[in-house]
Order: C-alpha cells, then sequence, then structure tokens
C-alpha cells in the first residue's frame, strides 16, 4: 500500500471515530419492532400493523429511559398518541397478505416531545446526550478454570451480536490482542482487579469497563443447568458495580438470555448514577435584550416551547431588557442545544448570560 493510500485509510477511520456518538445518539432514539397483525382486509391489517409498532416502540424506549423503580409511573403507551413522539417511520422486510400484514417497523422519535411527556409526568430519566461507552470483557469459568479471550468461543460470539444490537449503552469489545493480555489476565478476574479494567477502558477510551464472566459449574450439564453470570466493573461511571446475574428461564437461546440479562443490569446501575430528577433543576440567570415588545412575546413563545426548561420567573423588566430566572433539568450544554432549536443563542458575556434571537432559522421549529 502506497503511503497516500494509507493516509487516505486512516483519514475516513479518523472521520468514523468523530461521527460515531452522533450516528449512536440518533440510534438510541430509534426502536425496531417485528409485526404480524391480520384484519377483515390488507389495508386495515397494515394500518392496525404501523399503529401496533408504535406504540410498542415507544413503550420500549420509555423503559430504556426511565429506572425500574420508576416505571410504574409511566402513562401507558396504548393511552398516549403516537403521532405525537414520532419523527420518521421506515418499514423494512414486508409481507402482505389478503387479511394479513408482516413487517418490521423502525420508528424514530422526537427526543422533545419524549422529554416534555417524562417532565410533565415528573418521572425521572435517563440523558441519551450523556449515553456511556463501556467496554464489555466476556470470559468463562469453566469447572474452575477461567477462560479468557477466547473469541471462538460461543459465549463471545454471542457477545457480538448483543454488542451490535444494544441501544440502551454503547457497548464495545476489546480485540483480545497482546496488549489486552498483558493488562487483563485469569488472575486479575480471579481477584476482581478494577484497576487492570481502568487500564482497559483508558486503551479503548471508554468510560468504563466490565468484565461478564460466565460460571458454568459443571461442563457435562452446561447446556441443562442455569449458568450464573457474575459481573464486576472498573473505577468508570458503574463505579466497581459487582453483581451476579442468574438468567431467567424463558424462550430463546440461553446464552444470549444470560448476556441480555446481564446488560439490563449495567443499564439499570448506570441509569441510577446518570438520571436527572424534574425535581432537582438548576438555575440560570439570563438578560434578554428587547426590540419592541413583539420581539419580546415572540421570544417567551420560544422559550417556553423549550422542554427542557421546566418554568420561568422574572425578576426585573425594562424598555430594553427582561432578567429572567430558568428552571431546567439536564446540562447547561444541553440547554444551550435545546433553545438552538428553537431559533434561540444562549452565549456567556462577562459574568452573566445573554438570551437572544439566533442570526439564522431555528434547526428545528417549535413542533
Amino acid at each position: 500500500m502506497s503511503f497516500a493510500a494509507a493516509r487516505r485509510l486512516v483519514s475516513r477511520a479518523l472521520l468514523a471515530l468523530l461521527f460515531l456518538p452522533v450516528c449512536f445518539a440518533s440510534e438510541f432514539w430509534s426502536e425496531s419492532v417485528a409485526v404480524d397483525v391480520t384484519a377483515e382486509n390488507a389495508v386495515a391489517a397494515r394500518n392496525k400493523g404501523l399503529e401496533q409498532g408504535q406504540r410498542q416502540a415507544l413503550a420500549r424506549l420509555l423503559e430504556r429511559l426511565v429506572p425500574q423503580e420508576e416505571r410504574s409511573r409511566l402513562p401507558r403507551a396504548e393511552t398516549l398518541s403516537p403521532a405525537r413522539f414520532v419523527r420518521a417511520l421506515e418499514i423494512r422486510d414486508e409481507r402482505v397478505g389478503p387479511n394479513r400484514w408482516l413487517a418490521t417497523v423502525v420508528v424514530s422519535f422526537d427526543p422533545d416531545a419524549v422529554r416534555e411527556l417524562l417532565a410533565g409526568a415528573g418521572i425521572a430519566m435517563a440523558q441519551p446526550d450523556r449515553v456511556p461507552a463501556v467496554l464489555i470483557v466476556p470470559a468463562v469459568q469453566r469447572e474452575g478454570t477461567i477462560l479468557l479471550w477466547a473469541r471462538e468461543d460461543p459465549w463471545w460470539q454471542v457477545w457480538e451480536r448483543v454488542v451490535a444490537e444494544e441501544r440502551g449503552l454503547e457497548l464495545r469489545l476489546p480485540l483480545g490482542d497482546v496488549r489486552d493480555l498483558a493488562v487483563l489476565d485469569a488472575e486479575e478476574i480471579a481477584v476482581r482487579d478494577r484497576a487492570a479494567l481502568d487500564q482497559l477502558a483508558e486503551r479503548y477510551a471508554t468510560a468504563d469497563a466490565a468484565v461478564a464472566l460466565l460460571v458454568e459449574e459443571d461442563q457435562g450439564r452446561a447446556r441443562e443447568a442455569m449458568p450464573r453470570v457474575e459481573v464486576f466493573a472498573g473505577d468508570g461511571v458503574l463505579r466497581g458495580e459487582r453483581a451476579t446475574i442468574e438468567p431467567l428461564r424463558g424462550e430463546g437461546e440461553l446464552l444470549e438470555r444470560a448476556a441480555r440479562a446481564t446488560v439490563r443490569h449495567l443499564l439499570e446501575s448506570w441509569k441510577r448514577q446518570a438520571v436527572v430528577r424534574t425535581d432537582e433543576l438548576a438555575e440560570l440567570v439570563v438578560v434578554v435584550p428587547l426590540a419592541d415588545l413583539a420581539s419580546w412575546l415572540q421570544i417567551r413563545r420560544q422559550i417556553e416551547a423549550t422542554p427542557d426548561i421546566r418554568a420561568v420567573r422574572m425578576l426585573a423588566m425594562a424598555r430594553e431588557r427582561v432578567e429572567l430566572v430558568l428552571s431546567y433539568s439536564g446540562n447547561l450544554a444541553r440547554l444551550r442545544e435545546a433553545l438552538a432549536r428553537r431559533g434561540l443563542e444562549l452565549v456567556e458575556e462577562g459574568e452573566g448570560w445573554r438570551l437572544r434571537r439566533a442570526a439564522g432559522p431555528p434547526a428545528i421549529g417549535p413542533g
């Protein structure tokens, strides 16, 4: 390979890494649902399937966003109008019969509309703009012996599928090369060495690393017995999480159920730390410069249409300016992005903040 070709290859790889978080954030707000419905005719079956797919997708998204202890407070999906939250629909693998419709419905949701729903109900939610990357190290313990870095093992191969499909966390698998082996071996796993996991997380630029150790006490009965998964994490966003997970009996391949149960546990562990409660709001004092009354009324409507802003209090008003206190959920960076989508610009000037109309059109109109 020539030097120029190698340079182009590296440039493409760097660009892919640069845009990876943006792509993942977009995928976070999407759900795929397999639908198989019947009705009096093909048209009715298709309409029924689309509505069912959107409701199921919304229910799945809300479960991913909300910690387990908050889910009892979620509104039931069948009581909500999907059109209010759906940004786009895609239909894949469509098959039509005289009175039957089968397809995979891919639903992309409007983040602002979903946040507004949860904030209005006072329900805590994880913030997708902070979804962490977590490195998963699959390992197996059979009859007391720990097998590590075995990419051909069924446990590792199951994780390859699970990592590719997961939306709640940005999961990655290590290379399992000589450098990895030098950092983490069976002895470190046996003593639950978090420092070694921190080194792996640093190498792969992830927010944490976790070992998913599949424990099969009796190799001869591994297919019939229910193995357990012992998971332990480094000192990153999972904060040294340790747990033993026993996959529930049910449909699907046993190892895949075990891996998905492990992911659900890690996701809940992260959400407990990452949620933003609507009763734990931050406040920011801003000055809004005014040209005339009409401009103030327009800016006020744009502020009120921003889901992240939960309350607005006026401190002072003069002919040229209004001083406000904004109570908002999430962090300041996300507040600025949410206001920008409404055509407003939040800038720091001197020792204070100024909120004004953006020069260009809003990125997303106030729906």
